[in-house]
């Protein structure tokens, strides 16, 4: 698989003075908050007039980013982690109409800051994205691009819909959806790294075998036993895990790795390996690369998005990539 980190799409410099700041103060378990006087005063000296608005609840940030447009704003700013990107993402591509979304800037103070290090510089394997004050210079730049974002529509066991999200990082099936769900019941003093290391060792306790029909841009089906799925647009989940290291959000295509069924003792040993993007020619590994994905169970599944399970008890879903859809500030 190659690789094609170009970053065209690129529209001209605009000086970005007139910001619409969507800000999660749970984001980071409590980095975002003892951050944000910080990012204010930033964005400030960095002369931008700004109207901030806090979240205060589930897809609240959604909401608010519905309410920007058309309101003399340049872009918006989705201040948190990679659960708020998935929201604010959501929320412009949802008045888009079809066509590129609204400007997006990004300032990451989350537990994963996942999705920003698709963007540019690319940092290497292993390491992390740019800071929040990098963030701010670079939104104050106006420099702009295009990136691929994600579809997914979910289905009931009798066939009739579940729901739709857009998702800009990646979207995960079995272990790696479980360990996201049990995130949330590890201690709060837990962040970053250490608290998703802490939810996959409380995951290896139990974790579904799945049974899946896969189906990518209407070709073979495949019918298979998988311990995990991942279908990326990014590279990294869950901040140290680099599943699809080759991944491109501006190829028009979502990467996908099915592991086969393994167990707790050998998913330890994939570890590491994925902390290094070093598993491409893992025998346990199976990877496929296409436009549109379907994936069917005869038990529910667990569906994680961006950090985010959107949907906890359906059977089937059809994923697709919308290439350029989202613009970002870089």
């Amino acid at each position: 698989m190659n690789c094609r980190f170009s970053f065209g799409h690129q529209k001209p410099l605009e000086e970005m003075n007139r910001l619409f700041v969507i800000y999660n103060p749970q984001a980071g378990r409590g980095k975002a908050q003892a951050v944000w006087p910080q990012i204010y005063q930033s964005l400030l000296a960095h002369g931008m007039q700004v109207e901030i608005k806090t979240t205060n609840a589930p897809l609240h940030a959604k909401d608010l980013a519905m309410e920007a447009e058309g309101r003399g704003f340049q872009a918006v700013v989705a201040v948190g982690g990679d659960g708020t990107i998935h929201e604010v993402a959501n929320g412009l591509l949802q008045v888009s109409g079809g066509g590129s979304s609204f400007p997006m800037g990004i300032i990451p103070v989350g537990n994963g800051d996942d999705f920003i290090k698709m963007l540019p510089p690319l940092p290497e394997i292993g390491q992390q994205g740019y800071s929040w004050a990098v963030a701010v210079a670079r939104i104050a730049s106006g420099k702009r691009h295009r990136v691929d974002v994600g579809s997914l529509r979910a289905f009931h066991q009798d066939g009739s819909d579940a729901g739709h999200r857009y998702f800009v990082n990646g979207v995960n099936l079995g272990f790696s959806a479980h360990a996201a769900f049990n995130f949330s019941t590890i201690p709060r003093f837990l962040t970053g790294f250490l608290g998703y290391l802490a939810a996959v060792l409380k995951t290896l306790w139990k974790y579904p075998l799945l049974d899946l029909t896969v189906q990518v841009d209407g070709q073979e089906t495949h019918t298979l036993q998988s311990s995990m799925v991942a279908v990326m647009n990014g590279r990294c989940f869950g901040r140290a895990f680099w599943v699809c290291p080759q991944a491109d959000v501006q190829d028009g295509v979502l990467d996908m790795m099915i592991a086969k069924k393994i167990n707790q003792w050998t998913i330890l040993q994939k570890i590491p390996l994925m902390m290094k993007g070093s598993h491409l020619n893992d025998p346990l590994l199976q990877w496929f690369r296409g436009a549109r994905i379907s994936i069917a169970s005869p038990r529910p599944l667990i569906v994680e998005m961006d950090g985010e399970i959107p949907f906890s008890d359906v059977f089937r879903v059809e994923i697709e990539t919308l290439p350029g859809r989202l613009e970002v500030l870089v």
